[in-house]
């Protein structure tokens, strides 16, 4: 039988269809979505195989052509475009076995078409990126300078304030003597060119805004890490000489070594993203001449929570700033941005008992260590309000600090919460030094976990905190001074007043002989608000 091997054959492929499972197709495209921000726009296409792909573009049209299809009916024919994106609309055409996509442009683009290959449990997706226009169409503007002048130079998209002397001499022409002149029409192009500038760097700034309200995925939707828009970097620190005492500002990077901390869906861990922050913001604080910044930790290795205040002590810090990176077991990505933590109170209580019925008393900053190891043993009443009031002052300066880092941070990025919130956290126990926990993202939110990665947005990050540091300086510079110094001084020379029932702010003042205006000041009140058991500065 001649004919048997061709038998043979069309019966295994038969066999074959009717063995394979309705609804799994071979070969084919099983997806197609698009992304912009205000870089790009991405379009992806879900594979189940590695396909053979070109691209062309013609006559304000680009063509993707996907090869070998099974089943090309099948394939998606509709895709959502944003209006930012140059590609303006997308229609499917079949060609036997082969698959094109039409995308109609809406100028000249340089489109870059790859494929990835299967990773975190995804198939195979071509990717088609298409750069959206860095700089507003070419406007030549011809100047009235006679036969055969050059029209003036195209004006990229820079800032309008840096290139606007540029622009005189572009859009303007030099006369007889050498001077640079405009024509009245030259001068309009000039305007019109500023406005332009003007107009596409808000549009700019608007649709970075909106990239930042609307980049969170809704929960399942997959991302690529392309997706996440890029941060732009900060302004590069310059280390200088500090002055003979500046504000010591030690930086404690969360987790490290053995403790990685959070780990993101990635594998980016918690450590890693502290120690990146902690190392630019160590940078930023050291480029001021007024600052200077200590590291609890340069590298990956564990400190103990106890140790991390110890050292700041050792340090003679005025602030300690952790660092660290949150998550949330339920893996929800409705949890993001950043937050300030501050000491509670009844910790505060907690910790100040351990400090009275301990040796270490002697070893607090700011002068109540002194007070405290020479007080009287006999009165162990002093002690108590000595410490209160000055684990009091801290947390105050603490909480101040954390609102203005807040302010700084909530202009870059989104804040879980705009106000510092209280808790019982044990790198924050010192009672002399104003301490506060920075969560700067959520690692189990897939998308702050791929900026917490990012390098420039970790230095954006930390420029934000340097700059909040520097307001609260600027703001309260007689707060370092009237908190834990001054105050224990003040103590020490008994020139202080424990708030009795019924007292009034101005009934001590007339007792005390002091001017009510005084103890305001003294005391940093910004109000006649006083509470029963409260220590009141009366004078320096």
């Amino acid at each position: 039988m001649p004919h048997l091997p061709k038998i043979r054959l069309a019966l295994a492929a038969l066999l074959c269809a009717l063995l394979l499972p309705m609804g799994v197709l071979a070969d084919a495209v099983t997806g197609l979505r698009a992304y912009s921000n205000h870089d790009k726009t991405r379009v992806v296409f879900d594979l189940d195989y590695r396909a053979r792909f070109s691209s062309a573009t013609k006559d304000g049209q680009l063509v993707v052509r996907i090869n070998g299809v099974s089943r090309p009916a099948a394939a998606p024919r509709t895709l959502r475009l944003d209006k930012r994106s140059p590609l303006s609309s997308v229609t499917r055409e079949i060609s036997g076995n082969d698959l094109r996509y039409v995308f109609t442009l809406k100028g000249e683009i340089s489109p870059h078409l790859f494929l990835l290959k299967p990773q975190d449990g995804r198939n195979y997706r071509l990717v088609l990126d298409v750069p959206h226009a860095s700089a507003p169409a070419p406007l030549h503007a011809q100047v009235d300078g006679g036969a055969g002048t050059a029209p003036a130079k195209v004006v990229t998209r820079e800032s309008a304030d840096r290139v606007e002397r540029r622009m005189v001499q572009d859009f303007g022409h030099r006369d007889s003597e050498g001077f640079t002149v405009l024509t009245p029409a030259e001068i309009k192009a000039y305007e019109d060119k500023i406005r332009e500038i003007r107009k596409q760097q808000e549009e700019d700034r608007r649709a970075a805004a909106l990239a930042r309200q609307q980049g969170n995925p809704s929960p399942g939707q997959e991302i690529d890490e392309q997706e996440v828009p890029t941060a732009a970097a900060p302004p590069t620190p310059v280390a200088v000489r500090a002055v003979a005492r500046p504000f010591i500002i030690a930086v404690d990077p969360g987790h490290g070594g053995k403790d990685p901390g959070a780990i993101g869906s990635r594998g980016v861990k918690e450590k890693n993203v502290t120690l990146g922050i902690a190392r630019a913001l160590a940078s930023y604080i050291n480029s001021n001449r007024s600052f200077r910044a200590y590291l609890t930790r340069s590298k990956d290795r564990f400190i103990e929570l106890n140790l991390r205040s110890e050292l700041a002590r050792k340090h003679q810090a005025d602030v300690l700033i952790s660092i660290h990176a949150d998550s949330v077991a339920s893996k929800s990505q409705a949890a993001r941005g950043v937050s300030v933590w501050v000491l509670n109170n009844n910790r505060a209580q907690r910790e100040n008992n351990k400090v009275l019925s301990s040796d270490a008393t002697g070893d607090l900053l700011g002068g109540a260590g002194e007070v405290l190891s020479n007080s009287d043993e006999q009165n162990p009443y002093l002690a108590a309000t000595i410490l209160d009031m000055t684990s009091e002052n801290t947390r105050s300066e603490g909480y101040l600090l954390g609102r203005e880092i807040l302010a700084s941070l909530g202009k870059f990025t989104r804040l879980s919460k705009s106000v510092p919130i209280h808790a019982s956290l044990a790198v924050l126990k010192a009672p002399d030094i104003p301490s506060l926990l920075i969560e700067t993202g959520f690692l189990s939110n897939r998308y702050e976990e791929i900026q917490l990665n990012q390098p420039n947005y970790q230095k954006q990050i930390a420029y934000r905190i340097y700059l909040g540091l520097k307001s609260y300086y600027e703001k309260y510079p007689a707060q370092h001074q009237i908190s834990r110094a001054q105050s224990a001084e003040a103590l020490k020379a008994n020139h202080t007043h424990v708030v009795k029932r019924g007292e009034t702010l101005s009934t001590i003042a007339r007792d005390q002989g002091v001017p009510i205006k005084s103890l305001r000041r003294l005391n940093g009140l910004k109000s006649d608000q006083i509470r029963v058991g409260q220590v009141l500065i009366l004078r320096q």
